[in-house]
């Protein structure tokens, strides 16, 4: 599933692809992803309209449009943007007016765009259709009910220690991937900064000291970190740039035992056994 950092490319993409620019044609069938509008609904309301900017929140999109409404966007396990042909320099709307352009493999929505009088198109591509469009004239409520965001919020050290007074019964890496504690850190970015605090992903969140929550907040600021500049090398990044996710029977860079798995909250977590010490 695509987290933080990966949510946050794709913002500045879609920032670059989108701005200023006057959305003229929406093309959609899949009443799945934008719902719960029908899609000749959802076509309506944003033909015309133009992206004012592109916000990210956790895991989730918005790009605020004219008019005070917001599309939200959440990419689900297997979504992403993709500019595409326009279609040929006389008819840049055929394939949402008409069609010419053939559509890309397991293309969800088309948008068609103009910016400057210079036609663009950007395609959502999900093969499982487990993300979401909503198009709200309000902030919906999975934007507002969010944590703090790791990158645009920065981490609170005592905020972050209360969050974990508070769930102390349940493991780190579960209260690590709340969205309510830490907006948009999941299973990846989850189990990268446990390995850098040098935190097994066992050890109950209330048995971690203020040291052991700074540690753990700079492991956060640093994967992400490392993940957005992997990301910057392409549009899909290298294609396994972690230290320790899915690294299980595989040598720990740093102390040279074998990583292991657990489950925890029901997701795989792999970890070090030697340097990665249990603190409860």
């Amino acid at each position: 599933m695509p987290e933080l950092p990966e949510v946050e490319h794709t913002r500045r993409n879609l920032e670059r692809w989108t701005r200023g620019a006057r959305i003229v044609a929406v093309a959609t069938t899949d009443a799945r992803i934008v719902r719960p509008l029908r899609p000749r609904a959802f076509v309506s309301r944003l033909e015309g309209r133009t992206v004012r900017a592109v916000d990210r929140r956790g895991k989730w999109l918005r790009l605020a449009l004219d008019g005070a409404a917001g599309l939200f966007v959440h990419l689900g396990m297997t979504g992403w943007f993709e500019r595409a042909d326009v279609g040929g320099p006389r008819n840049p709307l055929l394939s949402a007016r008409g069609d010419r352009a053939s559509p890309m493999r397991f293309e969800r929505v088309r948008f068609e765009l103009e910016r400057r009088a210079r036609p663009s198109v950007v395609v959502y591509v999900d093969p499982r259709r487990w993300g979401r469009m909503v198009l709200s004239d309000a902030d919906i409520a999975p934007w507002t009910t969010l944590g703090p965001d790791p990158l645009s919020d920065g981490i609170d050290v005592d905020a972050l220690s209360a969050a974990l007074a508070r769930r102390a019964k349940r493991s780190i890496k579960e209260v690590l991937m709340d969205q309510r504690v830490l907006a948009g850190i999941g299973n990846i970015q989850a189990t990268e900064a446990l390995w850098k605090a040098r935190v097994d992903p066992r050890s109950r969140a209330g048995s971690l000291d203020r040291a052991r929550v700074v540690e753990l907040a700079r492991a956060v600021r640093w994967t992400i970190r490392r993940t957005l500049a992997d990301l910057a090398k392409g549009d899909r990044g290298a294609d396994d740039p972690f230290v320790a996710y899915g690294r299980d029977g595989e040598p720990c860079p740093r102390c040279g035992a074998r990583f292991t798995k657990v489950a925890l909250g029901g997701r795989t977590t792999t970890f070090c056994p030697r340097c990665q010490a249990r603190t409860a």
